[in-house]
């Protein structure tokens, strides 16, 4: 199990992630909807400590994670990025938000409420179950912002929508529709806006119901294969990644 300890009172980020309980599912939602929720490392950490505490909770079967307001999650900050890009922030947080979502050993459903931009799409790779609002969007914009493929996406968008797909998102930055997500396997399900975080806990708590030993175990076997090309999809994304950072950060 992945765990990385952060001091999260001391960067006033109890309220960037709301947690409630619904019997043996936890419900985590990003709360920074004037931000869309894009992540910044304030954002990371809370959600790094949310899965942490999840995780150790015996009481907790199963998590699902949403966010607040009009978007689940927007990407990556980019006052943050840019400030990554110049080394006068902390990437870690970044590396570890990703790592903690991977390694999470109880299930993880995601509902999708409106926009999942960039990492808000990728992370949703990792994820055991998505289930989206009828209004969700997705779009990997990463062309477009002049920043290369993370979170393993490299390697992951493609056993999951098929090699043309997969670089019709990374390479045109396109928008994809649910139906669209639904039909290519990017998604398990659509539900109706007001439906959408009832049809994923109702999913989660049926998870939940069974033995908390064998979802883990049944959880490990689905992911173990992955765990090396993922690897190295992700050490190959953060060389090109920090290659595109240092030179949107010089001058022309």
């Amino acid at each position: 199990m992945y765990n990385a300890s952060y001091d999260i009172d001391s960067l006033g980020a109890r309220d960037r992630m709301e947690t409630t309980d619904f019997g043996s599912v936890r419900l985590l939602t990003f709360n920074r909807p004037d931000q869309l929720n894009a992540v910044d490392e304030i954002l990371a950490r809370s959600l790094i400590e949310a899965l942490a505490t999840a995780g150790a909770d015996d009481n907790i079967a199963a998590v699902v994670l949403t966010g607040q307001g009009r978007a689940f999650c927007a990407g990556v900050d980019l006052s943050y990025l840019q400030r990554m890009s110049t080394a006068e922030a902390d990437s870690k947080p970044m590396l570890d938000f990703t790592d903690s979502i991977r390694c999470f050993e109880k299930p993880l459903i995601v509902a999708v409420n409106g926009l999942a931009v960039g990492i808000g799409t990728t992370l949703c790779l990792h994820a055991d179950l998505v289930i989206a609002g009828a209004s969700a969007r997705f779009r990997t914009p990463f062309s477009a912002i002049g920043v290369a493929p993370e979170v393993g996406s490299s390697w992951l968008l493609p056993q999951q929508v098929g090699f043309q797909f997969a670089s019709w998102m990374l390479l045109s930055a396109a928008w994809v529709e649910p139906d669209e997500a639904l039909t290519r396997g990017l998604i398990f399900d659509i539900a109706p806006d007001d439906q959408l975080l009832s049809t994923a806990i109702a999913a989660a708590t049926t998870i939940a119901a069974n033995d908390p030993a064998a979802l883990r175990a049944a959880k490990r076997l689905l992911r173990t294969w992955q765990a090396a090309p993922v690897d190295t999809a992700m050490a190959a994304e953060n060389v090109e990644f920090a290659k595109l950072l240092v030179a949107r950060s010089s001058p022309e």
